[in-house]
């Protein structure tokens, strides 16, 4: 009796074990794109930014935190705007060709798009006179361009690289990294950040939270300010210029010397908050 349960049992577990065989063999093919999505997802998937401290203070300019992919207008150290943007989907640097955002402080050289629709593309900072909807599927510079500078020895080639504060129609992906470099912004929230910005402003673009950056706002007194000097000497076209040589000069804020193509890099005076700026 014992032997002919044990012989069904093993019958049955026989019978089931081809059972999936047979299934797994039909499905083979449909599990491993799955799984191979899965992998795809899972390796795209980036660990938050570490929430330190950054590395320089703007009370009177723009702050543009990744981890958190906000920017945020600063008037007195106090906030009056934030927007959520689209940073670099390779993440940061300031390598040539890297598709990626720089971080440190830079200066908008120049503004673009005033008077334009929302959706209207632009290419070499210049309006084509063709008009896109929001995620249309297509993913020009569109409706307003803000270009920056770097004022720093490892940033300065943000200019050549064609750094931009813009707008994009791919306005579903804001609020995460998906750009090639740039930061990306709603039509409409650009065309509200272009009527605060000017020549000369500086945007510091740092690692950390929003809320990480306006503690160390409120800790802080002084902070980075771009000098007349300095202004004078940002790039006035969409070229690839360098951001010559300036004086520091004394004040109640932190000043900024500008950079050369010589390698000097830019004197910064820290605050009690910030680290140094190599």
């Amino acid at each position: 009796m014992a032997r002919c349960v044990a012989a069904a049992a093993l019958s049955l577990f026989h019978e089931r074990l081809t059972s999936f065989d047979r299934m797994l063999h039909r499905y083979y093919t449909p599990i491993c794109l799955f799984l191979s999505l899965v992998a795809c997802v899972s390796c795209r998937h980036r660990a938050p930014l570490p929430d330190t401290p950054p590395r320089a203070v703007v009370r009177d300019g723009v702050a543009i935190t990744l981890r958190d992919q906000k920017l945020t207008v600063f008037h007195r150290g106090y906030k009056v705007k934030d927007y959520k943007i689209s940073s670099s989907k390779f993440g940061m640097g300031s390598s040539l060709g890297s598709h990626r955002t720089p971080l440190g402080i830079h200066a908008v050289t120049k503004k673009v798009g005033e008077g334009q629709p929302d959706g209207m593309v632009f290419k070499g900072c210049r309006p084509t006179g063709e008009v896109v909807s929001a995620d249309s599927g297509r993913d020009p510079i569109v409706t307003r361009v803000i270009q920056l500078a770097g004022l720093e020895d490892f940033n300065k080639n943000s200019h050549s690289r064609h750094i931009y504060i813009h707008g994009t129609p791919e306005e579903r992906f804001i609020g995460r990294p998906a750009s090639y470099g740039c930061i990306r912004m709603s039509s409409k929230d650009v065309k509200d950040l272009y009527s605060y910005v000017y020549r000369g402003m500086p945007v510091a673009i740092e690692s950390c939270s929003q809320s990480t950056y306006m503690k160390a706002e409120r800790a802080n007194a002084k902070s980075v300010i771009v000098p007349p000097s300095v202004v004078a000497k940002l790039p006035t076209g969409d070229s690839t210029r360098s951001t010559g040589t300036a004086r520091s000069r004394r004040g109640s804020g932190t000043r900024l010397a500008g950079t050369s193509m010589r390698g000097r890099s830019v004197a910064l005076r820290r605050s009690n908050y910030a680290n140094s700026i190599q």
